[in-house]
């Protein structure tokens, strides 16, 4: 007899089943449909996993229209296209996300095959982020093009895809051949495409591969040649009827009958080679002009794919490693505003935790108002989060697809949240300023940023410490940083300090005394002159009097300085009492550069290079970045940080790019080796 329980614990699977099928079946709609993703493909993923395991533990709750069942969209309704059945379904793959999962899909294809002689052989293709195509040719004549789809029927998309200039519409042989592959919206063509869209009030794209989909499905086949999509083929149709053996070969095929291949196609017999691909592949990734969010592997020989077999959705021969999430979605809990030690006034939001690229993040960047207002980003919002440059998190765009009516618009504040000081808007920027000198966290950020690694490098000097000596009084601006040797007893009394702590803060204090000049530049904060340009101002003053002397057309002279740079800095060295900071921070002995006197005797002794200007590209082998700049110093040379007719000698290394094809088309520029560089300097 069954008990009451077992009803109860029954019914909680196949509700879960349920909630998981219809929300699958939401984000597919929108993904294929729509061409919008409102979910990362990692939290799809283990929606998908999730199901997967409930159907295989419970099968009696099995559907044959379960999204495990079928690839992409079900309802093609919305459709303008004419609908086309693939010849051979468009099967999706498998996704991994470590190596372990990789080593478990070789083993099992070796298990399969009941592999013991001699390794088998796979090949590593880049796995691009953009929209699946299928093409047709006729005695070498295109003649159709289907989308994706549902993978079994997908849209005639012919007209379109003889707008993408990268398409050959004849091959070089007459060969009837059916080849799939993806459409793309180069990155470079998809910045600009957002800035003309910026600027004809449209909505920005959400990212390449929405550019993608959504241009291939326009009704006017002018647009899509205006945008200037790509493609890049990764598979023939029935390979086995062209005699090919294995399927590097089918690709090589490709090229040379002018279908565009990525030219990634590694074959590889061993894992701990294919575990150093991997690594190599996810950072080279980011030089690439497309898209990609992982790599695909691919059991090499073609005659054992039918015996490897395949799911009802993917191949058992191939499966697709995927990158570390860049995006991922979460929850906008509420928006904290913070000041910066410009008074800068930022929004910050507050999230529910969730991990990205491999840390967990409650927190990232809104940037300013004027963001907030045009993504339309609301508190309780369903967000999408991102590293800028793999490092901040930050808001990419809200999903308001999902909106309950229960998010709330975001206000900016009138007052500063530290000091309650009136904020202002300069005119022209888009930032709130807090413009009280006094304010509590100006002088906090100032000091932190002071005494970073970048600037000063004070070790033991962390922000909690900052707070801490502000709140006893010790220290009111940067230069009391060289005055807390008078406070050291009452140092050695705080919690978690002690003597050690506090002789090495000291120690610490007093040997960035000895900093480059350079680095004193940087750490006085002077708007606008970062690390670089720190360098720079540096590397051309020799010295800060120097510096403070000059006027905004001498500092326009410089190489890299802005007409923004110039104002700061000429304005910076007439305030008095930023003049009052450097004033004592010269009495405390901070290194400011060398005497005029040095600086002379430098030039008389390392002339040889003395007038010339130098830059170098690409890997260098018998140098590093630092050393070469500063053996170019040293011979009274100039570094440059971009190609110009200013520039007189271009060291080229190892994969020299851009900078050697402007290099070329000046003229005037003298290209060096690294061997005649290290020539030049005997």
């Amino acid at each position: 007899m069954l008990k009451l329980f077992d009803l109860v614990e029954e019914s909680e699977p196949k509700k879960r089943i349920d909630e998981l099928r219809k929300e699958i079946e939401r984000y597919n709609y929108y993904y294929y449909t729509k061409n919008e993703s409102i979910i990362s493909d990692f939290e799809f993923d283990k929606l998908l996993k999730e199901l997967e395991k409930l159907e295989k533990d419970y099968p009696e709750f099995k559907e044959e229209i379960s999204p495990t069942k079928h690839v992409g969209a079900i309802d093609l309704k919305e459709s303008k296209f004419k609908k086309v059945i693939h010849k051979k379904p468009m099967l999706s793959l498998s996704n991994s996300y470590n190596i372990e999962d990789v080593i478990a899909f070789t083993e099992r294809i070796e298990k399969n095959l009941e592999y013991k002689h001699e390794r088998l052989e796979y090949v590593l293709e880049l796995k691009l982020d953009g929209a699946s195509i299928s093409i047709t040719y006729e005695k070498g004549q295109l003649v159709r093009a289907v989308t994706r789809g549902d993978g079994i029927e997908g849209e005639d998309v012919t007209e379109n895809i003889l707008a993408i200039n990268t398409i050959p519409n004849y091959l070089k042989e007459d060969v009837d051949l059916e080849v799939r592959g993806e459409i793309v919206l180069p990155l470079s063509q998809f910045e600009k495409l957002n800035e003309e869209r910026l600027k004809n009030g449209e909505e920005i794209f959400a990212n390449p591969r929405n550019a993608a989909s959504g241009t291939l499905r326009q009704l006017d086949s002018e647009i899509v040649k205006e945008r200037g999509l790509d493609a890049y083929f990764y598979y023939v149709v029935e390979p086995l009827k062209y005699g090919f053996k294995t399927h590097k070969e089918s690709l090589d095929y490709l090229d040379k009958v002018g279908i565009k291949t990525t030219g990634v196609a590694e074959v590889i017999d061993d894992l701990t080679i294919m575990e150093k691909r991997i690594a190599y592949w996810e950072i080279e990734r980011e030089k690439l002009d497309f898209e990609t969010d992982g790599l695909v592997i691919k059991l090499d020989n073609i005659d054992l794919w039918e015996e490897v077999g395949y799911t009802t959705k993917s191949p058992r021969w191939a499966i697709a490693y995927k990158f570390p999430a860049k995006q991922v979605t979460t929850k906008l809990l509420g928006i904290t505003w913070q000041v910066g030690r410009t008074g800068k006034v930022t929004p910050v939001a507050e999230l529910e935790e969730v991990e990205l690229s491999g840390s967990r993040v409650k927190r990232a960047s809104l940037h300013n108002m004027d963001e907030i207002l045009r993504k339309d980003i609301r508190v309780g919002d369903r967000v999408f989060i991102e590293k800028a440059a793999e490092i901040i998190p930050q808001v990419v765009s809200s999903i308001k697809e999902v909106r309950t009516g229960e998010e709330k618009e975001v206000t900016p504040p009138t007052n500063c949240p530290v000091c309650e000081s009136v904020l202002e808007k300069e005119e022209g920027l888009v930032d709130l300023k807090c413009v009280n000198p006094n304010c509590p966290a100006i002088i906090q950020g100032s000091i932190e940023y002071f005494v970073s690694r970048d600037g000063m490098n004070i070790s033991g000097f962390g922000s909690k410490i900052v707070e801490r000596m502000l709140e006893l009084n010790y220290i009111k601006d940067i230069t009391d940083i060289y005055n807390l040797g008078e406070h050291k007893e009452e140092l050695m009394q705080l919690d978690k300090m002690g003597e050690k702590s506090v002789e090495k803060l000291l120690a610490s204090i007093e040997k960035s005394k000895e900093r480059p000049y350079s680095k004193t530049l940087y750490a006085l904060g002077i708007p606008f002159v970062g690390k670089f340009l720190g360098n720079v101002l540096a590397k051309k003053s020799k010295n800060i009097d120097r510096l403070s002397q000059m006027s905004k057309e001498e500092l326009l002279e410089i190489d890299g300085v802005g007409d923004k740079v110039a104002e700061s800095v000429y304005n910076f060295f007439r305030d008095e009492k930023s003049m009052a900071i450097v004033k004592k921070l010269k009495y405390y002995g901070v290194n400011f550069g060398k005497s005029d006197e040095e600086v002379e005797e430098k030039i008389v002794e390392n002339g040889k290079f003395s007038g010339k200007t130098f830059l170098f590209t690409g890997k260098l082998q018998r140098f590093k970045r630092e050393e070469i700049k500063d053996l170019i110093e040293s011979l009274g040379g100039t570094n440059l940080s971009s190609v110009s007719k200013k520039l007189d000698y271009l060291i080229v290394g190892e994969d020299a790019g851009s900078k050697l094809t402007k290099a070329k088309e000046i003229g005037t520029i003298n290209i060096l080796t690294e061997d005649e560089f290290i020539e030049l300097t005997k």
